[in-house]
């Protein structure tokens, strides 16, 4: 089955997790990504060691889960020769990814402007810390220095506690989808029009826009978001986490679900008058009063029997769930969110699959992340049409070196 983006070429160059997260979903899709990388440099990103059938392995976590669906060609840019067969790779594609910093792109020379030399309607996707333009463009960043900086951090945490991250590289992988959108814009502008084009985006632009309605909140009227833990900044009782026993709970009652909430399954229509938010201090006041009936009431029942009251009254909720459980949610192996696949070092794993679901083209499975280097024969032979003399020549010169399993 031809994926939605089968006849699309990306040349991958990036590290880490923003933008090889990017270039996997194009994968995912159909697009035939090339992963480059120099040979002898360790993988991305770092993992604890696993214990599996009784040996210990180290596997690389993070280049796992960003690298599925690519063929991997290792190229030593850092070599006049190398940067030849890179331009013939240009020749041949249609989008190039990379996440360089200004010092190693100007270094290496693999800028857009030569690869417009090369093809001029190539798609150029760069992924920085900062951006490509402003005073600080020169400036390296990573996840968490975006959430610090883009705003995320002083909105997350408990409110007399510090600024927070998110448990995740939140800001690597908010980047990574809006470089995967503009890159598929700047495919069909230039379908329209034949032009090639940038693609510019960094970690911090990718925080603000995600934070809710709270920078438009300063921007009316100069109001500042703090922390609030599990709370809307307008603590709202029945959208938080509350604490039964044996785990946590997740109650997303409002409008209708939050009237029957109290007064069905709390059996407490007494706690429906509210006042408005005109009067904050009030609203606030009976905000507090509400929270710690709800925190007693929870507090005296279980996790599951707090669920099946809530599903019994259509109330909005979830448990909050581990790493380890959600691999047995029922949900989403319906949605066909866990792909397996046999791996030569470990044997079958399970990963994560695409959330996208397309009716006529949807994302599939098709080969585990490579080796560095695995498909070099077969790349250079088939997509540049090099012969067996000429890939010989480059591994003798260092400029590639063979993958051997």
């Amino acid at each position: 089955m031809a994926g939605a983006l089968d006849g699309i070429r990306v040349i991958d160059l990036s590290q880490m997790i923003a933008a090889p997260y990017c270039t996997q979903i194009l994968a995912d899709l159909g697009a035939d990504v090339i992963k480059v990388e120099r040979p002898g440099l360790p993988r991305d990103g770092f993992s604890p060691g696993f214990e599996r059938d009784g040996e210990r392995v180290s596997i690389n976590g993070y280049f796992l889960g960003c690298n599925r669906n690519k063929r991997a060609v290792s190229l030593d840019l850092s070599k006049p020769e190398a940067k030849d067969v890179l331009a013939d790779f240009l020749r041949a594609s249609d989008v190039v990814v990379e996440n360089y910093s200004m010092r190693t792109r100007t270094l290496l020379g693999v800028t857009e402007e030569w690869g417009w030399s090369v093809r001029p309607d190539l798609i150029w996707a760069s992924l920085t810390g900062l951006g490509r333009s402003g005073p600080e463009s020169h400036r390296n960043g990573w996840d968490y220095l975006a959430q610090a900086r883009g705003g995320w951090m002083s909105i997350t945490g408990e409110p007399d506690g510090p600024p927070m991250k998110a448990g995740n590289s939140l800001a690597d992988y908010y980047a990574g989808l809006h470089m995967g959108m503009g890159i598929l814009a700047a495919l069909r502008h230039r379908d329209r029009t034949g032009e090639g084009q940038l693609v510019d985006v960094s970690l911090l632009d990718c925080i603000p826009p995600v934070l809710d309605g709270f920078p438009m909140w300063y921007s009316i009227g100069g109001i500042v978001t703090h922390r609030n833990g599990h709370f809307h900044p307008l603590k709202q009782p029945g959208y938080s986490m509350y604490t039964c026993e044996g785990g946590f709970i997740v109650l997303g009652a409002s409008g209708p679900a939050w009237i029957r909430f109290l007064q069905d399954v709390m059996e407490r229509p007494d706690l429906l008058d509210s006042p408005g938010f005109a009067d904050i201090e009030a609203y606030n006041a009976h905000s507090n009063r509400v929270v710690e009936e709800i925190r007693t009431w929870m507090g005296q029942r279980t996790r599951d029997d707090v669920a099946a009251l809530l599903d019994e009254h259509r109330v909005p909720n979830e448990p909050v769930r581990d790493l380890g459980e959600i691999w047995d949610d029922p949900q989403l192996e319906a949605r066909d969110m866990f792909w397996e696949y046999e791996y030569a070092p470990l044997g079958k794993i399970k990963t994560i699959g695409s959330p996208i679901h397309l009716s006529k083209t949807p994302p599939r499975f098709r080969m585990p992340p490579p080796q560095c280097g695995e498909n070099n024969t077969e790349v250079l032979r088939e997509v540049l049409r090099y012969d067996d003399e000429r890939i010989a020549k480059l591994a003798v010169a260092g400029v590639l070196e063979t993958y051997e399993e």
